[in-house]
């Protein structure tokens, strides 16, 4: 059965290492056809989330964490620009709110719009830790279902890069971890600008795009049909 729902590739920066906890200061994601597998011209998505913790207290600091020490790294900045630009992000329920206006765009229809026209969540490494802040996130904000689980992307499919590249390499010692950054290198991206949520949509979708086309022209060569008897 042809897939006929958008694929949204999307990332979180955060501002910790706990899903249950911590609060997303960079949502980025882009949209892949289904048909082409190309990504979708001007889909690009990137906006900045002010933390929980300053909206609550202007003058928290993060002093228990290396949160704003690997930002910083990350940025070439200072761990007190960081903080100070946090600060200055917009509130989360309004960047939330842009978020949820940006995927309503690319369902597969444009009335009667619901979870199972919605876009397929894909990313790397999401299943263990973006979907489950979305998951919170969606529930704070009554982004869900009447089961309680969100409803802002296609209920029964999710694509995590991190699983494929375990399907395909599980035997194969050349690459020796999964996360995103040894599959770089091991492929030849480059890490420039790494850890920025836009940068990281970007490499992760052009990985999945080779894969799915990968899976497309070996599958019309296997025999799948009655393959068991």
């Amino acid at each position: 059965m042809a897939n006929k729902q958008k694929i949204c590739v999307f990332d979180l920066e955060t501002d910790g290492v706990d899903p249950e906890k911590c609060d997303p200061v960079q949502i980025a994601a882009l949209m892949i056809d289904p048909v082409s597998l190309e990504i979708i011209p001007d889909s690009e998505f990137n906006i900045n989330c002010k933390p929980t913790k300053l909206e609550k207290d202007k003058d928290y600091c993060y002093e228990d964490s290396d949160v704003l020490e690997f930002h910083a790294k990350v940025t070439g900045s200072s761990k007190d620009k960081v903080l100070a630009s946090w600060r200055e992000y917009p509130k989360q329920s309004a960047s939330w709110k842009m978020f949820i206006s940006y995927l309503d765009k690319y369902h597969t229809r444009s009335s009667r719009k619901n979870q199972f026209s919605a876009p397929i969540a894909a990313g790397y490494n999401i299943n263990r830790f973006d979907l489950r802040i979305l998951q919170r996130l969606s529930t704070k904000y009554k982004n869900v279902n009447k089961e309680g689980n969100m409803n802002i992307f296609y209920p029964r499919d999710v694509i995590d890069i991190m699983n494929i590249l375990f399907y395909w390499f599980e035997s194969n010692n050349e690459l020796e971890k999964y996360t995103l950054d040894h599959f770089r290198d091991y492929v030849g991206i480059s890490k420039e600008g790494a850890h920025d949520a836009l940068k990281d949509v970007q490499d992760s979708a052009q990985i999945l795009i080779r894969f799915l086309k990968l899976h497309r022209t070996l599958s019309e060569k296997i025999k799948f049909r009655n393959s068991f008897t």
